[in-house]
């Protein structure tokens, strides 16, 4: 079965914190520009100010990106809506399991010490969405993938993934 390529794209929920850090970075950007005015010491810290603003503003927005191509999982971060990084590449021929994150199958699972990276929504939905791949021994993913996706890494590694 060729499925070409399959791409997702989730966009992570909004960070109250890091929303919060870019307006009150902005804010003491211009205060200390202002300031600077008066006192050249003041114009530095302003200057400080507004870079950090401006990567503080890169990881307000952010989706992820899963491509799904020739038997490799590829996953992107979107940041800001402009800017794409790419985060990894996973051959699923290391993959472990493929599950929901209710899945009874994840038992053997659940006490393992792994290095866990979320890519999901981080929003609580019912019913839940998220998927766990364990990849490599060491590696847990929390992805959101869509139904196509699911089915072509399922059609790829029948006795690893599972739908329930």
């Amino acid at each position: 079965m060729d499925t070409g390529c399959l791409e997702v794209v989730v966009k992570r929920k909004r960070s109250t914190l890091m929303s919060f850090l870019k307006i009150l970075t902005i804010m003491l950007a211009v205060c200390f520009v202002l300031l600077g005015l008066m006192m050249w010491p003041a114009l530095i810290i302003g200057a400080a100010c507004a870079v950090a603003a401006y990567f503080v503003s890169q990881n307000v927005e952010v989706e992820y990106e899963y491509t799904y191509l020739d038997r490799e999982l590829r996953l992107a971060k979107i940041m800001n809506l402009s800017k794409r990084k790419e985060i990894g590449k996973y051959d699923l021929e290391k993959m472990e399991m493929f599950a929901p994150a209710s899945s009874y199958h994840l038992d053997e699972f659940r006490n393992k010490k792994v290095r866990e990276l979320d890519y999901s929504s981080r929003e609580e939905k019912k019913p839940d969405p998220r998927y766990f791949m364990y990849v490599g021994g060491d590696t847990k993913l929390i992805l959101e993938p869509s139904i196509e996706m699911v089915e072509a890494i399922r059609a790829f590694a029948p006795r690893k993934t599972f739908l329930n």
